[in-house]
């Protein structure tokens, strides 16, 4: 029998309560410095059946050698208690910031909660309840970091595989058992989690790299942005049939930049120039009939320039040299310059005129 799995990720974990620590985007909760003492109370698991069974709590904690983790385990049939004859929710208590966290952990105590000292990996045979509550207290002023919460509703594979008189609950070949029936949950949930990892929209940025160079294309470094970097392994197929190619050059420019480019082959363009104009056009669009140029039309960045050029040299043809040309957006005018009849200024800016300066007939300031 497969169990249920809870995993506890950022929304479950901002509607808890925590004190002492900081929950960042990822689910992660690291401790704040200073702070000695570090509670965390998770909501409630509602299993929606009386007297349930629990399996497993399984987290990743890293913590220093002066820091110690405690977690407080407890199931209840009902989700309320009476304090003074008067009806509180359990939860309500355990979040309430005016209520000491030792009080909380008596709370806990009283209610047959099991206790586990510096463990991430526990068992919850022993209880038995419909809601489940758990309570981390952490000890010290070191660093610590707890992330990847995951609850099993039922914890064992094996135990209806044997005759009945071996399957008392909680008993000593109950819990040898739970060793292979760990296992074979953890090996499960990582086959069911292959096609997430095998899609190139869900897997984790930190593959991307590995199938970029199963498909023959080089990201590494950590010089891109991930939705670039998805978008090239995406496309490595159609780009790799495309090496070589005006098509592939222009392609990963407008994956990069976010906007179409022109790419001028000096081959192809010299047909179109005068004897005149050709040293000017050497110049700007080289000597060899191999030489490519890409226009781009804003202004580029160092890094950027480097980044596309990491990229553009893994498809360009083997004999080509390219130069990019970055153009500014905006232009300037000295002193001793004029518009001439019919001239427009696309961009609006600011500007002065002195005392000697007058605006020609032609020219209206909007």
């Amino acid at each position: 029998m497969t169990g249920i799995h809870y995993t506890i990720k950022h929304n479950r974990l901002s509607r808890g309560y925590h004190r002492g620590m900081e929950l960042k985007e990822d689910g992660t909760l690291v401790g704040i410095p200073g702070e000695g003492i570090h509670t965390l109370c998770l909501p409630a698991l509602d299993s929606a059946e009386e007297d349930a069974t629990w399996g497993r709590v399984s987290f990743s904690l890293q913590m220093e050698e002066n820091t110690i983790c405690y977690v407080y385990a407890m199931a209840l049939n009902e989700d309320f208690f009476y304090q003074n004859g008067e009806k509180i929710r359990v939860e309500q208590f355990l979040f309430d910031p005016e209520v000491p966290d030792r009080q909380k952990q008596f709370f806990l105590e009283e209610h047959k909660a099991v206790r586990f000292v510096g463990q991430s990996d526990v068992l919850l045979y022993a209880l038995t309840g419909r809601y489940l509550y758990l309570m981390f207290r952490i000890m010290g002023e070191g660093e610590f970091q707890i992330s990847n919460i995951r609850i099993d509703r039922i914890g064992d594979n094996f135990m209806n595989t044997f005759p009945e008189v071996y399957r008392e609950r909680n008993s000593f070949f109950h819990r040898y058992l739970s060793i292979f029936s760990s296992i074979f949950n953890d090996f499960q949930e990582d086959i069911h989690d292959l096609p997430r990892l095998l899609d190139l929209n869900t897997c984790p940025r930190e593959l991307l790299p590995i199938y970029g160079k199963w498909l023959g294309i080089d990201i590494t470094g950590d010089f891109l942005e991930e939705e670039q970097e998805r978008t090239l392994v995406k496309e490595a197929y159609s780009l790799n049939r495309m090496k070589g190619t005006k098509a592939a050059v222009a392609r990963i420019c407008e994956i990069l930049l976010g906007e179409e480019v022109r790419v001028l082959e000096q081959n192809v363009m010299k047909e179109y120039v005068t004897r005149e104009e050709a040293g000017d056009f050497m110049d700007l669009y080289g000597r060899s009939p191999y030489d490519v140029t890409i226009l781009v039309n804003r202004p580029i960045s160092e890094t950027l320039r480097y980044q596309l050029m990491f990229l553009l040299n893994q498809f360009r043809p083997v004999r080509s040299k390219i130069r990019i040309v970055s153009m500014e957006s905006k232009g300037m005018l000295d002193a001793h310059s004029y518009l001439d009849i019919n001239a427009r200024i696309f961009k609006q800016e600011e500007g002065s005129l002195d005392e000697s300066k007058t605006l020609d007939s032609y020219l209206v300031l909007l």
